[in-house]
């Protein structure tokens, strides 16, 4: 996010916009946790073990948690957006792994919000763009436009959320008492 001069009729006003593509903070990967295997492919030790184990927890409860990312209505199979929420939750699946894995390995509520209302409005882009092409209204064309743009502009702010927090983030083993701690008791 950056603070930039407003231009036009809001010229002199502050604004925080997203930065662009090309002023984005670089990705930030996860630190793996090593996983040691013997040379008939089980896992050597207890450590690897639980590194394993710790990697498919917050996926399943994530999967369990989030049942549809883009609403919390049931919609009849039949219901014509039905189709498009079905695609929408598994966008917002996929980019939030993907997310995660540009963003040291998770993403917070805030990046993981951004990333949901994008989905919304692509999938409500792809709905309304499908509809003007059977009905021919030109201004649903224009709505599809408007709501993909704001879908991409959501989705840029997210990942520039997800890679700040990942920064902030602290890495490795935390010592909750260090600041505590005298310079004599190191010893």
């Amino acid at each position: 996010m950056a603070l930039r001069k407003g231009h036009g009729t809001g010229a002199g006003v502050p604004r925080i916009e997203v930065l662009p593509a090309d002023e984005l903070p670089a990705p930030i990967p996860a630190d793996p946790v090593p996983v040691l295997r013997r040379k008939n492919g089980t896992v050597a030790d207890s450590a690897s073990a639980k590194a394993l184990g710790a990697r498919g927890g917050p996926a399943r409860v994530a999967r369990a948690r989030l049942v549809s990312a883009l609403g919390l209505v049931d919609l009849d199979a039949q219901a014509p957006f039905a189709p498009y929420r079905t695609a929408g939750d598994a966008f917002v699946e996929s980019h939030l792994a993907e997310l995660a894995r540009q963003a040291g390995g998770e993403v917070g509520p805030g990046p993981s919000s951004i990333v949901a209302s994008a989905a919304v409005q692509l999938t409500a882009s792809r709905f309304f763009s499908d509809k003007a092409a059977t009905t021919g209204d030109a201004s649903l064309f224009a709505l599809a436009s408007s709501l993909a743009n704001a879908s991409r502009q959501n989705l840029l702010a997210a990942y520039e959320l997800a890679v700040r927090e990942a920064e902030a983030r602290p890495r490795g083993p935390v010592d909750p008492l260090a600041a505590y701690r005298l310079p004599e008791d190191t010893k």
